[in-house]
């Protein structure tokens, strides 16, 4: 047999607390339109992005595409500061000076730029004062000499690197190519006063070097490299994989001919848009417009034809995806920064 239950009066309590129930359903309402609200409204002031290497490199061509297609989501101007020195200490060090309201950004390789930074150039920041909320552009690197060089392959190369003297390497001190280049030599136990390493301020001065025929090799980021493919050819791929833009054997595949295990991969870069990483917990709304906008803009057809053209990647990963990416290379640039010592 059923039972029809007839729905309980309200009781004099219940009725008495309806009014303060309302009151703070209505409050709850306000807030989360008044979050809305200042999300909608920030920013109201111009946004600075911070790139602490030349003009012309990959870092600054990056940051001045997404200064351009971010400007007009965010509805006001964005500008790109050049602060070069240091091997990117010195912009780095300028950013955490600035407040982490969202306002200055910073364009860097996270890794390993600034890990080498921190880890090797002597940056007063510290590694977890920064946030990269993209891993936009994870550029693996390659081995590379000019068209001209008498080397064929990377074992050709060793033999010479045994040789006081006999091989120039451009590098930026600290980079992945100079770090990735150390790492190699001590496993085949070649020493560093070896090789003649001529430094250089930033990826597009690295890159002449080496399609002028001005250094005999380099271990530079694979993607940017497309921009001299016609003037250098690689001898090796620094990556897991086969590369599609290089025809060249994969770098442990040839420390393994060569009888060494296989070597950490840090000869690349992962080059995104970094905040502080405060900004979330102090200015929670300013950080999902801006994380939102950031993925807009390069999930958007126009970006990605711009990257497209510009040879900058342009893929949106998610912060935490991210961090973990270059937490993990940090930690490499970390246990190999005292072959820099």
């Amino acid at each position: 047999m059923n039972h029809h239950h007839q729905p309980r009066p309200l009781t004099a309590a219940i009725k008495r607390s309806l009014p303060t129930l309302a009151a703070g359903m209505s409050c709850l309402g306000l807030s989360v339109g008044l979050v809305s609200a200042a999300q909608a409204d920030w920013p109201e002031d111009p946004i600075e992005i911070v790139v602490p290497f030349d003009a012309g490199g990959s870092a600054d061509r990056m940051a001045r595409g997404l200064a351009e297609h971010m400007s007009p989501r965010l509805d006001v101007p964005i500008s790109v500061v050049n602060r070069p020195g240091g091997a990117g200490a010195l912009g780095a060090t300028y950013f955490q000076q600035q407040a982490a309201d969202g306002q200055t950004l910073l364009v860097m390789q996270a890794t390993p730029y600034l890990a080498s930074a921190i880890e090797v150039g002597g940056a007063p920041v510290e590694w977890d004062d920064f946030q990269l909320l993209s891993a936009q552009w994870n550029d693996y690197g390659i081995v590379a000499v000019h068209n001209d060089s008498p080397y064929q392959s990377l074992a050709e190369l060793v033999e010479s690197m045994r040789e006081p003297g006999e091989v120039s390497s451009g590098i930026i001190v600290g980079n992945g190519g100079h770090l990735q280049t150390l790492v190699m030599m001590d496993a085949l136990d070649i020493e560093h006063d070896n090789v003649r390493f001529v430094t250089y301020s930033g990826g597009a001065p690295l890159r002449a070097a080496l399609a002028g025929n001005q250094v005999d090799f380099e271990i530079l980021a694979a993607e940017a490299a497309l921009s001299i493919s016609d003037e250098v050819r690689a001898l090796a791929v620094v990556n897991d994989e086969p590369s599609d833009n290089w025809d060249a054997p994969l770098f442990n595949d040839e420390m393994h001919g060569l009888g060494i295990d296989p070597l950490p991969l840090i000869g690349g870069n992962v080059t995104g848009l970094i905040a502080h990483a405060s900004l979330q917990e102090e200015y929670p709304e300013r950080y999902e417009r801006l994380i939102q906008v950031y993925q807009e803009t390069l999930e958007s057809d126009e970006f990605q034809a711009w990257a497209s053209d510009a040879g900058i990647g342009a893929d949106w990963v998610s912060p935490e995806e991210s961090q973990e990416l270059v937490d993990e290379g940090y930690r490499a640039v970390q246990q190999y920064a005292p072959l820099l010592q």
